[in-house]
């Protein structure tokens, strides 16, 4: 049987969620035909330290996103790529990686993350391999310096404005194919109704239902501090906050909650399973410009209220959502409550909902897969 590896880097889900998404394709469209594994790669291949170093550097430019964007910029500048970045601070990593892949022997790569993309590339340089690549910049509408590998058989991107950044940067325009975000299709299955997961949550149907997260990491935005005010000022909304691996969140949202009576009908909720069930009761979402986020709530049409956002890759996914309007980006409390304000008085929700579903944006999963399955049975 032969085998697909889908190397990634588990801080948030940003990378593993198209991967995901497209093993997921693979196994529906091609059922019991191949070995597909997806790997948390760094951990995976030992290089523990460097694991570590990367999740932990990520959560810290979620805390301080101005060095995120300052970093970006150093990089841009710099031209400082995958490759650079490895050999200088990931060497464990780089030397581990490409003897887990040396070792592993895929046949097909498929890479949803900057660094595994070299890693893999350098691995076939360096031993001589048979195995093809292909990457995937899980940015729709970006594409920076760190997703340059011309080592890479074939880069997938989301859009024009991605292929028109990898092409500027050198990479061969042959070698650059679009294809719609990858969502799984089961994320689209929502499996209970409405009045179920209304009265499962305790949900007042008198009142909107507002979807917010601090992300898979649990990482503090504005976004709770913003909805600590609404609870305070007790305005009519259900609120459903996923806290993520923040305990220290959820536990103050449940004191706020006991200590304080409010008119918001606040629902503080841990890590969930569930998101694409708690999307598609909601009549929009606060939260951070994050790619999944951004497409899987477009693709339910689902209005967007952004509050925050990492690196500029990020800051792209705002502006397409704002530029469609399809949401809003708060950049100030004063921005947020406005808009607040709007989607309580008008009936700015039905035509922002609207404007998401003229979009027609889809899936591209299964496109995906039967790519990589054309590239791995044809080459």
């Amino acid at each position: 049987m032969k085998k697909i590896l889908m190397p990634v880097i588990e801080a948030g889900s940003g990378h593993k969620v198209p991967a995901m998404a497209v093993k997921e394709s693979i196994e529906k469209i091609y059922p019991g035909k191949y070995d597909i594994k997806v790997i948390d790669f760094a951990k995976e291949c030992g290089a523990l330290k460097d694991d570590k170093a990367l999740k932990d550097g990520w959560d810290f430019l979620l805390k301080y996103p101005v060095l995120a964007r300052f970093g970006y910029k150093i990089m841009g500048f710099f031209k400082i790529d995958s490759r650079v970045y490895l050999q200088w601070c990931a060497k464990e990593y780089l030397t581990k990686g490409m003897l887990y892949i040396k070792e592993y022997n895929p046949d097909i790569l498929f890479i949803p993350h900057m660094f595994s993309m070299s890693v893999a590339a350098m691995a076939r340089e360096k031993y001589d391999l048979s195995c093809k690549i292909v990457g995937y910049i899980t940015d729709p509408f970006d594409a920076c310096e760190w997703w340059k590998d011309k080592g890479v058989d074939m880069t997938l991107v989301s859009s024009e404005v991605a292929r028109q950044k990898l092409i500027k940067m050198g990479i061969d325009e042959k070698k650059i194919l679009i294809y719609s975000f990858p969502v799984r299709h089961s994320f689209f299955n929502i499996k209970k109704t409405k009045n179920e997961l209304v009265n499962e949550y305790g949900i007042d149907v008198s009142k909107k239902i507002v979807l917010t997260s601090a992300g898979g990491q649990g990482i503090g935005t504005a976004s709770g501090k913003y909805v600590e005010e609404m609870y305070k000022k007790q305005m009519p909304f259900n609120v459903l906050f996923v806290c993520g691996k923040n305990e220290k969140l959820k536990q103050h949202l449940d004191d706020l909650k006991k200590n304080v009576v409010s008119s918001t009908n606040l629902i503080p909720l841990g890590y969930v399973n569930n998101m694409n069930e708690l999307l598609s009761i909601s009549d929009f979402i606060i939260g951070k410009g994050g790619a999944s986020t951004t497409m899987e709530a477009l693709m339910m049409g689902c209005p967007i209220i952004y509050t925050d956002y990492a690196a500029p890759n990020e800051k792209t996914n705002i502006d397409f959502v704002v530029e469609n309007k399809t949401g809003w980006y708060a950049s100030s409390k004063s921005i947020f409550f406005k808009i607040i304000k709007k989607i309580q008085n008008t009936g700015i929700l039905n035509e922002y909902r609207d404007n998401a579903k003229k979009l027609k944006l889809r899936s591209g999963a299964d496109e995906i897969a039967k790519f990589v399955v054309e590239m791995l049975e044809n080459g």
